[in-house]
């Protein structure tokens, strides 16, 4: 979020963007006080973002899209809340509040914006290990199974014969498959090799924790353009 000379960038909302020059011009201000002023902003931007996070909702009030799957109710970004900082880029110019740890801003960007996040065999092991391929496959291996059209040769279960192929559940898939085979299977669905390269891509919905509605916008330009008359009239 930027809070520039000419206005405050909502770039959660990019059509109720408001000019400042509207109110007051700041550049008639001191740089010093242009910089106490923007900083006083970015804390009560990074105030509402916290709240966000912790009432689990966006800029506008509504509830953060949830996982897919969230059996121990994790909440959504809860360490983004940690580490939110205003920096000034641009000297008096301009504020930006950001995070001093640049991978929680990448985090942070994906989920306010929806990016999607690329995902290879590689980065997997990276970050949460190799897997131990003789376990159970997963419920998501198993959804994943399902949905490329996997079938399995299943005996019949009256008569003699020789088994059928048929589209099996996700309990069959998880008690009868290992986590390696379920990924391989996976692979010759998707691919038709064995060996090469795997990527998939996670969604992420758009969770806009950031920024101000056009309300608060006004509430921050209209004490900022307090602030430069008083300093005008002591000058």
């Amino acid at each position: 979020m930027a809070l520039s000379d000419i206005g405050i960038d909502i770039d959660t909302d990019p059509a109720s963007t408001l000019r400042l020059m509207d109110q007051i011009d700041l550049l008639t201000m001191s740089p010093r006080r242009r910089r106490l002023l923007m900083r006083k902003v970015g804390k009560g931007v990074i105030k509402d973002a916290r709240l966000n996070i912790k009432k689990q909702q966006t800029v506008a009030g509504t509830a953060m899209k949830p996982r897919k799957k969230n059996r121990v109710r994790r909440k959504l970004l809860s360490k983004m809340g940690k580490g939110l900082m205003t920096k000034f880029p641009a000297g008096d110019r301009e504020g930006i509040v950001t995070w001093k740890n640049p991978g929680h801003a990448i985090v942070a960007s994906r989920h306010q914006h929806g990016v999607p996040e690329s995902f290879g065999s590689i980065k997997a092991k990276k970050m949460y290990g190799t897997p131990d391929y003789k376990k159970p496959a997963t419920p998501r291996q198993a959804a994943s199974l399902i949905k490329e059209g996997y079938r399995a040769r299943v005996a019949r279960k009256r008569g003699k014969g020789k088994a059928v192929l048929k589209r099996v559940s996700k309990k069959w898939i998880q008690d009868n498959l290992t986590l390696g085979q379920a990924g391989l299977i996976l692979r010759l669905l998707r691919t038709g090799e064995t060996k090469g390269p795997q990527r998939w891509t996670i969604k992420v919905p758009e969770r806009p924790f950031l920024g101000v509605t056009p309300k608060q916008a006004n509430v921050y330009l209209t004490a900022m353009a307090r602030a430069a008359l008083q300093e005008l009239r002591k000058a």
